[in-house]
């Protein structure tokens, strides 16, 4: 061999052996220390030094592998000592084959496992995929987080939020600052939720609205499930559209049935029909409006700028889903009221077919000094104004006066006309009787005037009896105030109950 080829081996040998040194040397920190980073893939590798630390730069198909996860970029530096690398470009990591995280630029510590990714970071798992300008994932706890905002897109659902958690053990997902999560029926806004993507189950907390195609709900705190379509909202509840409302301290819903519960402060509202109804507890049918309230409910209608209140111990109301007409049942203890007009009976029927409520079982009602009593009772409705009074069996109409006795009629029928929701006329139909104070042109009393006669009319100013009027030649006797005998004093039924009187104290106990 003569010097030059001698030279030259040398240089190859010297070339190979330098290699196989730095292999060496490579290999200690990756196989020689625990919990190392190993590569598994480069196509040019070279040994650099920066200001304070040496590294290799792996440039070309990188692969690497670490505790069970695959790690993929264009480029890389591997840091030996600290066990730790910087990967750019087109960076894939790749964790139990369902776990894959994307991004520009990755810093990766194998010793404490932290992950911190920055440049449209992508983050998928089979049930979402997450979007976000950096994130940080803690390969010990499986937990990943972001502060700069992430969109989140899952099966039915599309959510992003200003900062974020991810625990990719139990695929629960928390969202706090802004979040939004839209779907195709609804948008959620809420202070801060919980997300679990493979049961598609939603909680929020703090300020939250709700915006649907039929309305909106408010509320403090909730629950949703996506999958069984039903929710829970807790905390000053609000569901709400143009013309209802709903409020409740917390409102169970199924949206497959539409079906409601609310518990505590109920209110139902509905501006368009101009009534409300009130109580503790309530549930309550979208399709048909059906809505069954207890725990003194109260139901309010607005009469021509006055407002009638009934109240009982349940109430019901619903409609017809063929006609579209509302009907009202209040049941046990019915109080009526209203500023110029209170009444009470045992159970009480409105049907917007007829605009009529029907009062059953000792019917009462009081107007002005007015009490009246009947087997039946049926108080008529005309542009939402009070048109009309019937009382069918035992009908009994007695007023208060400043004299010891009481004016008094009775007939087998009554029938009551209203004016601008006055009672100024009553006709008194079949077997009439009466007693009445009665007077001379100086307004001095007289006596009283008992007289019977078949029909008569009564007219009514400011709700007192100002005349009655006898259709037909009425059977009467005026006997003299010291003259009246005490079997003339009272009609039969006569029973004052003016100490049951309802006031507004009585509705709103």
């Amino acid at each position: 061999m003569d010097q030059i080829e001698r030279r030259l081996f040398i240089d190859k040998s010297f070339v190979k052996l330098t290699y196989t040194f730095f292999f060496l040397f490579l290999s200690t920190f990756i196989f020689g220390q625990a919990k190392q980073i190993e590569i598994l893939n480069t196509r040019t590798l070279k040994k650099s030094r920066g200001q304070t630390k040496e590294f290799v730069r792996l440039i070309g198909d990188v692969r690497m592998s670490h505790e069970g996860a695959l790690m993929f970029c264009d480029s890389a530096h591997f840091f030996p000592k600290s066990n730790s690398i910087i990967a750019y470009q087109n960076v894939h990591i790749n964790q139990g084959d369902t776990l894959h995280l994307y991004g520009d630029k990755l810093n990766y510590n194998g010793n404490t496992k932290q992950i911190d990714i920055r440049g449209n970071v992508r983050l998928r798992d089979p049930d979402l995929e997450l979007t976000a300008p950096s994130l940080q994932f803690d390969r010990n706890t499986n937990l990943g987080y972001y502060t700069n905002g992430a969109n989140i897109i899952g099966p039915s659902q599309k959510l992003w939020s200003q900062r974020g958690l991810y625990n990719s053990n139990n695929d629960m997902l928390q969202f706090k600052d802004s979040v939004v999560l839209v779907t195709d029926n609804y948008t959620v806004r809420s202070d801060t939720m919980l997300y679990h993507s493979e049961s598609e189950q939603t909680w929020f907390y703090g300020r939250t609205v709700i915006s649907g195609k039929n309305g909106d709900i408010y509320c403090k705190k909730g629950y949703f499930n996506a999958l069984r379509e039903t929710s829970w909202f807790v905390d000053s509840v609000f569901i709400y559209n143009e013309s209802q409302l709903i409020r409740g301290d917390s409102i169970f819903y199924d949206q497959k049935r539409e079906f409601g519960k609310v518990y505590d402060n109920v209110l139902l509202r509905d501006t368009a029909e101009g009534y409300e109804v009130t109580g503790a507890f309530a549930h309550y049918k979208e399709s048909s409006s059906y809505a069954f309230v207890t725990g003194n409910p109260i139901y309010s209608l607005n009469v021509d700028g006055d407002t009638l209140h009934l109240n009982g111990d349940t109430l019901l109301t619903y409609r017809n889903n063929d006609t579209a007409e509302r009907f009202l049942k209040v049941y046990y203890n019915v109080k009526i009221f209203k500023s110029d007009f209170q009444g009470r009976c045992d159970s009480l029927f409105y049907s917007e077919i007829d605009s009529t409520f029907h009062l059953y079982e000792s019917p009462i009602l009081w107007t002005g000094t007015n009490q009246m009593t009947s087997d039946n009772m049926d108080l008529k409705l005309r542009n939402g104004n009070m048109d009309s009074l019937f009382m069918t069996g035992n009908a009994f109409l007695m007023s208060e006066t400043e004299e010891v006795l009481y004016d008094q009629i009775k007939g087998k029928n009554m029938y009551g006309k209203f004016v601008e929701n006055e009672l100024q006329r009553i006709f008194v139909s079949g077997n009439g009787q009466t007693v009445y104070n009665a007077y001379d042109e100086n307004e001095v009393l007289l006596g009283i005037n008992r007289a019977d006669c078949s029909d008569l009319e009564i007219r009514v100013q400011d709700n007192k009896i100002d005349r009655i009027i006898f259709l037909v030649k009425p059977d009467a006797t005026l006997y003299p105030v010291e003259d009246i005998p005490e079997g003339e004093k009272r009609l039969k039924g006569f029973r004052p109950r003016y100490d049951e009187r309802p006031t507004r104290s009585d509705i709103f106990q």
